[in-house]
């Protein structure tokens, strides 16, 4: 079960289903310590009780077998991740990332890195952490994966390989959206991965 500890990563639902699809996963689950907040956790379970049977390669298969990876996780007694209560409680599609908003509000200088997949989300939530005069890097989930890869614990090709795959998994297709992907990742893939790659490397 997970604890109510507060670690230096807090990551949305959407970024940790990213992170969970990758072929890293073995390795970043326990690598890190990572928190996450009980709405997040919420979400997930929606995911992986919504579609008992989806199709393999569907949208539907892809968030049940992440999310199903994470709760596992999260639910292990001796699991490096945490999950936090937000009070009162957000509802509706953007749930999540309401509720990190709140937890940082509340409890911003516990953190030093937030995870969350979508981009205007991401804005909203550096808005607040500059109102609130905090130091936090807000990325998207390539970062969990470069953060195994600063540490040794992958190698370049393996980080170069995993990054693009989420990439493409999530259609980030856009020049912005693909920039802001990579946006705090000093690595260049470029000299590993060859031009099919082209559309998901950072834009020169």
């Amino acid at each position: 079960m997970a604890s109510e500890a507060r670690y230096p990563i807090l990551a949305d639902t959407s970024s940790l289903i990213a992170v969970a699809n990758t072929t890293q996963w073995e390795r970043l689950k326990d690598a890190i310590h990572l928190t996450t907040t009980n709405v997040c956790k919420h979400e997930l379970q929606n995911h992986v009780s919504s579609n008992k049977y989806p199709l393999e390669g569907s949208r539907e298969h892809y968030l049940k077998r992440g999310s199903q990876r994470v709760v596992d996780h999260l639910d292990e007694d001796s699991s490096p991740w945490s999950c936090v209560t937000v009070v009162p409680r957000p509802h509706g599609p953007d749930a999540g990332e309401q509720s990190l908003k709140q937890e940082l509000s509340e409890h911003g200088s516990s953190y030093q890195i937030v995870s969350i997949l979508d981009s205007a989300a991401r804005r909203s939530i550096r808005r607040l952490i500059d109102d609130n005069g905090y130091d936090i890097d807000v990325v998207g989930p390539p970062y969990l994966l470069y953060i195994l890869l600063d540490n040794d614990l992958i190698e370049k090709p393996e980080f170069c390989e995993a990054t693009v795959r989420i990439i493409q998994t999530e259609g980030w297709t856009g020049y912005e959206v693909v920039k802001n992907a990579w946006t705090s990742i000093p690595v260049d893939c470029s000299e590993i991965l060859d031009g099919e790659y082209d559309d998901t490397l950072p834009p020169k």
